[in-house]
């Protein structure tokens, strides 16, 4: 992705940038999550969830590259049961995570791309962010 992404909201624990050329809402995790609690991870997650509703983006990436926090007992569930309902609203047609090398389950290391839980839409995990873009723009 060539051309620059706008700024659309941004906290002390990561920055939404949007890719307006690809229709692409993009989390950049921080590297202060070393110090986030559960609710920091929430408020941030509600900051692009938010994002996706105002400019409905088609695609949607969360570079977790710099994300240091281990989410609390519940987490995941809250994530599902509050924010994936708003991206499926956004219209989202695919969602990436672009993860450190190494990290097992993928696209790199054989997984694929699929649903994950309540969501409408395949989501692929990416080692490489050329790859997710490509992913992404297939």
């Amino acid at each position: 992705m060539s051309a620059e992404p706008a700024e659309v909201a941004r906290n002390q624990w990561g920055v939404v940038l949007y890719h307006q050329q690809w229709r692409t809402l993009e989390l950049q995790w921080l590297p202060t999550t070393r110090e986030m609690g559960d609710d920091g991870f929430k408020e941030t997650l509600e900051l692009f969830a938010g994002a996706g509703e105002r400019v409905k983006p088609a695609l949607m990436l969360i570079d977790a590259n710099d994300f240091h926090h281990q989410p609390g007992e519940g987490i995941l569930q809250w994530r599902d049961d509050h924010m994936v309902p708003r991206y499926n609203a956004s219209g989202v047609t695919k969602f990436a995570f672009l993860v450190p090398d190494g990290t097992p389950g993928t696209v790199e290391a054989g997984g694929t791309p699929a649903p994950d839980g309540p969501a409408t839409f395949p989501t692929g995990w990416f080692s490489s962010r050329e790859r997710a873009y490509q992913w992404l723009a297939g």
